[in-house]
């Protein structure tokens, strides 16, 4: 069982390049093609199965380079039935370039299992880098100016996260992250140790697309085709949210010098997220913004530096990778405003239904899994005595509230467009077998995320654990 816990990382990957090669040498024909996403989204779901049949066996690799532990097993299934989820409702119709659009969702996938399992610092950082990158190749398909301003936007977070992980190695002679806590359990906090960590937190925040940091990330994602949005906006910000998570379990002893950053970004961007949601009346703009606010969310949970808050982050990453990766799949080419949307519940009416419960869901409305996952970290915030930073994320979760119904109105409420006067930005989402499966099945997710959130929630715990927290 030990040698078979990197086989969904070996069937992701491969399946990514086979793609490329097909693609780039015409190896299939055109019919083959078309039924590419099928076969992706297949690959995936196979590697989620594998990844929870395995994943459990508890080992290391490669020195202890990776690691397999319960954090490892929630945040690679996560991704993977996100990723699973995007491409099987993505309309196809709308992507650039159905091999890249294939492959690049699961290689920013197997990036951030790389950084899920990374037991040191130089596969923390790769495996970042590696999702960026997919992000990137997404943007560049459709608007290169975009994505030369995202690649230098994320050099720019790569120096600075590399900045902050050469200190944390000069500091404590060990790029193990086990190794690190260990050393600075015998030392005490220290602004020179804090403006390196911030520097790093800094980067994180660039590749999340958090406030104020959002200048690149955010527009290249909302200029992307509907799946390279979804990459941006959702599986590139998690890999950011692992990578944080990790690091913050490494930082654990002297907490001084990384939560009154995390207090100000959580706070910027939970209030922020909400506020641009409520003002922006745009469906993919809306969903980045409520995207950005439940990443405040999770933030927050850090914060609390208890086992406690740390789970329920990474309880709310789940939820959050799911919902941000595919609500902009699952809109496809009504990317023209407000009136793009209106009426979708009578014309498209399973690809509605995933739009409005994606959307609820990074609002933070109850039932659904974002709900829970926001009022676990709350509970978490009020244990810990911040109250301020509570009622901080409760405005903006009012009015991110607002902003998902006022969505919702324009779905159901309203009178669809008629044909004729349908732009190219308006037009309606091509129904597929495949599509619309896909959509059902992100509404089962979703929905069923919140239902066993009480399960789901222990073993998010044991992630919690598994990153030695107490």
């Amino acid at each position: 069982m030990r040698n078979a816990v990197l086989v969904p990382e070996a069937l992701v990957v491969a399946a990514a390049v086979l793609i490329l090669l097909s693609g780039r040498f015409s190896w299939l024909s055109a019919g083959s093609r078309r039924r590419l996403p099928a076969v992706a989204a297949g690959v995936a779901i196979v590697a989620f199965g594998l990844e929870l049949w395995v994943g459990a066996t508890l080992s290391t690799y490669f020195g202890g380079a990776l690691i397999q532990d319960r954090f490892a097993l929630f945040a690679k299934a996560a991704v993977l039935l996100a990723a699973a989820l995007a491409i099987a409702s993505a309309d196809w119709t709308t992507e650039d370039s159905t091999p890249i659009g294939v492959a690049m969702p699961l290689l920013a996938a197997f990036g951030v299992m790389v950084a899920a399992s990374a037991g040191d610092l130089v596969a923390l950082w790769a495996g970042l880098e590696l999702a960026a990158a997919a992000g990137v190749v997404m943007v560049s398909l459709r608007r290169p100016d975009l994505a030369l301003r995202s690649l230098i936007a994320g050099g720019l977070a790569s120096a600075l996260v590399l900045m902050g992980i050469a200190y944390l190695y000069a500091t404590t002679g060990n790029q193990d992250i086990a190794a690190i806590r260990a050393v600075l359990l015998g030392s005490g906090p220290s602004v020179a140790l804090a403006i390196p960590i911030v520097l790093l937190l800094s980067g994180l925040a660039m590749r999340a697309s958090l406030a104020p940091f959002q200048l690149a990330g955010l527009p290249a994602g909302l200029g992307a085709s509907p799946l390279g949005a979804g990459l941006v906006v959702g599986l590139i910000a998690a890999g950011a949210a692992v990578v944080a998570i990790k690091l913050a379990a490494a930082l654990l002893p002297i907490p001084a010098v990384y939560s009154p950053y995390l207090e100000v970004l959580a706070a910027v961007a939970m209030v922020g997220g909400g506020a641009a949601a409520l003002a922006v009346r745009a469906p993919r703009n809306r969903l980045a913004y409520l995207a950005a606010g439940q990443v405040g969310w999770l933030v927050a949970g850090l914060v609390t530096h208890y086992r406690t808050g740390v789970g329920a982050s990474l309880f709310l990453l789940g939820a959050f990778v799911v919902a941000a990766t595919c609500g902009p799949a699952v809109l496809g080419r009504a990317e023209g405003g407000e009136a793009a949307i209106a009426g979708l519940g009578a014309l498209r009416p399973a690809r509605a239904a995933a739009l409005a419960l994606a959307m609820l869901s990074l609002a933070g409305a109850p039932p659904l899994a974002g709900a829970f996952g926001e009022l676990a970290v709350a509970a978490a915030l009020a244990q810990s005595g911040h109250f301020a930073l509570l009622a901080l994320g409760a405005l903006g979760w009012i009015m991110g509230i607002a902003a998902a119904l006022s969505t919702l109105r324009t779905i159901y409420l309203q009178s669809p467009l008629e044909e004729g006067h349908r732009g190219a930005a308006s037009a309606l989402p091509v129904l597929t077998r495949l599509s619309s499966l896909g959509a059902l099945a992100l509404c089962f997710v979703i929905v069923a995320y919140g239902l066993f959130g009480s399960p789901i929630m222990g073993l998010a715990d044991q992630g919690a654990e598994a990153l030695g927290l107490r």
